[in-house]
């Protein structure tokens, strides 16, 4: 009988002292736990803020900035310094290129119109035309860009910037800006679910959420009515 009192308190022991590291481990993990939660919250917080100084915001469920022009062919412009401007995609056209792998810009010194083709954006499967919203001439091109094409979907308003123009005229500034833009990029999300739906008709998800990417879905010349439609390719 004593052996077995011994055994029993043995086994107490040693599942007690289990359940003494088994909590040790739990707190440890929840200890470390935290600060990356408040490290990911914080980038979240960083980004946003970042954002918010940028004049971006959020309408619907697209990005939009408020001290930008934006042009039909969803790029938008803003002026820098004294006669130049920066061209970048929006938000909406961004989107359309979920894996960018190629871009090219026509060089400094080009001379377009409004509504030129400038360069190509490309991904596996797909190509557009980039079209410039202003005439004028080329001054730069954002290297960046060109090497690291996935800025254009983590920062359209700023660092994804495309080339800068010294503009020939000032038509650019009859473009939608401010809330005018704000609510035409409403209409325009929209009127792109409304284009999903008409083509791949549940392939495309409620609310503007989808779980393929649509553009992948489409065919062939269905993008290129897309493009006539959304980006001003011809």
């Amino acid at each position: 009988m004593d052996t077995l009192f011994t055994a029993l308190e043995s086994g107490a022991v040693l599942v007690a002292g289990l359940a003494i590291r088994m909590g040790l481990l739990l707190l440890v993990l929840a200890a470390l736990s935290v600060p990356v939660f408040v490290f990911l919250t914080g980038m979240k917080g960083v980004d946003a803020v970042r954002r918010r100084l940028q004049g971006v915001m959020r309408v619907g469920h697209l990005f939009w900035s408020d001290n930008v022009y934006y042009a039909p062919g969803h790029t938008w412009v803003k002026p820098v310094g004294r006669q130049r401007v920066r061209v970048g995609f929006d938000d909406l056209a961004q989107r359309l290129f979920q894996a960018p792998m190629g871009l090219t810009l026509a060089p400094v010194g080009t001379v377009v119109r409004a509504g030129d083709p400038v360069g190509e954006i490309r991904t596996a499967r797909r190509r557009a035309h980039i079209v410039s919203p202003v005439a004028g001439t080329i001054t730069r091109i954002n290297q960046a860009v060109r090497e690291d094409a996935s800025l254009l979907h983590r920062d359209p308003y700023s660092r994804g910037w495309l080339f800068a123009v010294a503009p020939s005229d000032s038509a650019f500034e009859q473009l939608p800006t401010g809330v005018r833009a704000k609510n035409w990029l409403w209409d325009e999300e929209h009127r792109l679910s409304r284009f999903f739906e008409a083509r791949l008709g549940s392939a495309a998800a409620d609310g503007g959420e989808y779980v393929t990417h649509p553009p992948e879905l489409l065919e062939e010349g269905q993008w290129q009515e897309l493009t006539r439609e959304f980006l001003q390719n011809r």
